[in-house]
């Protein structure tokens, strides 16, 4: 099987989707898609949108679909709970990292006065005592990795890799977290992608 990966190195959604392709040991190669200002991908996919993967000539999109589909092909190890009720909130945790901590995270991006980088500060300030909690006294929120894992660590570390940015020494069980993962996942510094 041929497998192609239209990436973008600091991309938390390309992030995410190297680290299930790593811990599935499933083969690939990588299209860098600011080499060629995307041309390659707008050629394969008529769209932007990364990830992308080509598959034997399938294009498929979206970290979560793309997630969904290798889990389907290379069962284990899988990135889901056992439990389904698990599985459920482990998919929705998915999303909410994707989506709301996302929308936290982009704020430093989108901020153009000293008054949004407050604000970005306080809405990602919710989401990170919210994780604090939930990181309370566990290594990873199902007792191993999975996608829920996955997924909120790939939105914090763009913090370190693109946005030049850190989380407050104060949420100890959040770095403890990204300290678990970075070792997981063999990334030998914060900074460093997977």
């Amino acid at each position: 099987m041929a497998n192609r990966l239209f990436n973008s190195k600091n991309s938390m959604f390309c992030e995410k989707l190297r680290v299930v392709l790593a811990m599935k040991k499933v083969p690939y190669d990588v299209v860098d898609v600011r080499a060629d200002e995307r041309k390659s991908l707008i050629a394969f996919s008529n769209q932007r949108k990364v990830p992308t993967m080509d598959i034997d000539g399938q294009c498929i999109q979206d970290s979560t679909i793309l997630a969904k589909y290798w889990e389907e092909k290379v069962p284990e190890p899988t990135i889901y709970p056992d439990n389904p009720s698990d599985k459920g909130l482990c998919l929705m945790l998915e999303d909410w990292a994707d989506e709301d901590l996302n929308g936290a995270v982009m704020s430093f991006r989108r901020a153009k006065t000293d008054e949004d980088l407050q604000q970005a500060e306080k809405d990602l300030a919710v989401h990170l005592e919210n994780l604090d909690l939930l990181y309370s006294g566990r290594d990873f929120l199902f007792g191993r990795m999975t996608l829920a894992d996955i997924s909120i660590y790939a939105q914090l570390h763009y913090l370190y890799t693109s946005l030049d940015r850190e989380i407050d020494g104060k949420y100890t069980h959040v770095h403890a977290f990204m300290a678990r993962m970075l070792k997981e996942l063999g990334v030998p510094s914060i900074k460093e992608v997977a």
